[in-house]
């Protein structure tokens, strides 16, 4: 899943210098037939892609035209489109090309809403948000909940279908976990500045692929299944955390744990990635 982000700038910037300004971040030139400047950034877990336009091709939407020259200050002349693959570390990398971007160019930007922003208003969303900073004011929950939502990593817990939700939360109670707040969450886990929160789902939430349920039914037996989603905050020490919950868990009962993009891991997996020092234990 991506967004895109688009800059536009008053100055006739060369697709090549854009190009150049992605390698210089640490990119790589990966040209095709029809992109040959478009450059990708990738590191740890972020992804982006970046694609020049020629100089002075024309915005042909008008009011946005409009904007862009409100917010410039003068006309549009350059738009270079950078496609934001999902995730808190492919908005940082974004935004750290906006940032150099605005070093060399006058600039603005056209957010994921398409609403046009300058380079000032883009710093101030950074010194308030710690993600999320793409989304329209409108788009953005400035809530306690709605910050937690944007900095925490999703992944699902499945345990066989004869564990009932209440054993689970006697279980994890007994592992020093709290009730949760509100609606959204059954059980909080917390450790110094590490969190994980738990929903348990109604029996059957999870859905099965077809390819994949003979691997379920070697570890959990027949569907339906028991899950849990886990809300994992941000940083290594909340991995962590889930991960050693995870481990008490495995101790009762056998479990398979979805990884944030869907992939299917073992308790061995988790182990072998907490093991491994890897960034993101559950989005492999």
């Amino acid at each position: 899943m991506s967004h895109d982000v688009h800059l536009v700038s008053s100055a006739p910037i060369p697709s090549a210098e854009v190009r150049d300004l992605v390698v210089s971040l640490g990119g790589s030139h990966q040209p095709s037939v029809t992109e040959p400047d478009v450059a990708v950034l990738q590191r740890g877990n972020g992804s982006v892609l970046v694609y020049p336009f020629p100089p002075d091709e024309p915005i042909r939407a008008t009011a946005l035209r409009e904007e862009c020259a409100r917010a410039l200050g003068a006309p549009p002349r350059t738009r270079i489109m950078i496609e934001v693959h999902w995730g808190r570390d492919s908005e940082w990398l974004a935004a750290e090309i906006v940032l150099a971007a605005a070093d060399r160019w006058p600039l603005a930007v056209c957010d994921f809403g398409e609403a046009v922003i300058t380079v000032a208003e883009f710093h101030r969303r950074l010194a308030r948000r710690r993600t999320d900073f793409f989304e329209p004011e409108g788009r953005f929950d400035a809530s306690p909940a709605g910050q937690r939502r944007g900095r925490v990593r999703r992944a699902t817990l499945l345990l066989p279908g004869v564990v009932a939700a209440d054993r689970f939360a006697r279980l994890v109670r007994s592992a020093g976990a709290r009730a949760g707040p509100g609606d959204d969450t059954d059980a909080v886990l917390e450790r110094g500045g590490a969190w994980v929160w738990m929903r348990l789902e109604p029996p059957g939430t999870a859905p099965v692929d077809p390819s994949a349920l003979l691997a379920h039914r070697g570890v959990l037996g027949d569907p339906p299944y028991t899950s849990i989603t886990l809300e994992i905050f941000d940083g290594t020490e909340s991995q962590l955390l889930t991960a050693e919950l995870v481990d008490a868990v495995a101790a009762h009962w056998p479990l398979l744990v979805l990884g944030g993009s869907g992939q299917i891991m073992t308790l061995d997996d988790v182990r072998g990635r907490v093991a491994m020092g890897a960034a993101n234990v559950f989005d492999p």
